[in-house]
């Protein structure tokens, strides 16, 4: 498709815009010239991105076209756009806001912040007890009232917090981040990570399936901070990080290894601007009435 340089094009993305992959992928799409169209349901999901960014939207998507050849997989994870394809793609903006605010000192040693399943929650009690840290136990797991309770607090959009730590090791039980505006751009958890030496990295949502990235190693790399990991993965190949098998008095915060990782990130997960936009306008179709997408053609999204 011929569109001269610096025109906006209005588009549609058919894939999850609950899936945080999608909301970084919808956001590198716009910086390279293009303005998102979305329901008035899914405002919620991208209205923080234009406060924080300035991301081009609208609500409505009468007379967008939409782009065909997209795929997710978040087991992998895999992000492709027409022939390009990345683990994650993430727009440069993202990068920029987080290099930009590296402090020149981190107050704090380690810190976690997020939902506390089961399996993270007996993972980081597990390195809290090896690094001599007993005493700062996260609470049990809530009981069958308190699930319910939490249950009816996220359905009215209220969060539940619990916060256990000392003034250098900050553990925060959250699911703010499991709700729109504040999952697509979370100024405190982001500011916890720039504050951080170190931030642990319980395995992800999807660890009975074998899998075991997060995107908080990633979502730490961009801030400086050193992941520490309860087990290494593909999705980790190349980066410097620790093992939840180190106790905090054994682990040595760098610039050096925190600079390799931005770097290697910052190369993997950032599309050239032009050749992103060419790539979108090749693989853009108009809507007429109905879904104009040949099947086998058609934005793919896999989550388990």
């Amino acid at each position: 498709m011929d569109i001269p340089e610096g025109q906006k094009v209005d588009v549609v993305i058919d894939l999850p815009i609950y899936l945080l992959q999608t909301l970084r992928l919808v956001h590198a799409i716009a910086e390279t010239g293009f303005r998102i169209c979305v329901e008035p349901e899914d405002e919620k999901a991208v209205v923080r991105l234009k406060k924080t960014f300035g991301m081009d939207y609208r609500v409505g998507t009468a007379g967008a076209q939409r782009i065909a050849g997209l795929y997710l997989d978040h087991l992998k994870p895999v992000t492709r756009i027409g022939s390009f394809e990345r683990p994650l793609v993430m727009p440069k903006a993202i990068f920029d806001y987080c290099r930009a605010r590296w402090p020149h000192e981190r107050g704090v040693d380690v810190s976690f912040a997020g939902l506390l399943t089961q399996n993270r929650r007996t993972a980081i009690n597990e390195w809290l007890a090896l690094s001599g840290l007993e005493q700062l136990s996260v609470p049990a797991e809530p009981t069958f009232l308190g699930t319910q309770f939490r249950k009816l607090a996220r359905r009215l959009n209220f969060p539940i917090e619990d916060e256990v730590g000392t003034r250098n090791v900050k553990i925060f039980s959250s699911d703010r981040g499991r709700h729109f505006p504040l999952k697509s751009w979370n100024t405190a958890y982001y500011k916890l990570m720039l504050d951080s030496k170190f931030v642990l990295c319980p395995s992800g949502d999807f660890k009975a399936n074998g899998v075991a990235w997060t995107y908080r190693f990633f979502e730490g790399v961009l801030c400086g901070t050193i992941p520490v990991v309860e087990e290494p993965c593909a999705a980790y190949e190349g980066y410097r990080f620790h093992l939840m098998s180190d106790p905090l008095p054994s682990l040595q915060w760098s610039r050096e290894a925190a600079e390799h990782n931005f770097a290697l990130a910052r190369e993997q997960m950032v599309l050239d601007s032009e050749l992103l936009r060419a790539e979108v306008l090749r693989l853009l179709a108009p809507i007429e009435g109905k879904h104009p997408v040949e099947p086998d053609h058609a934005p793919e999204v896999f989550v388990t």
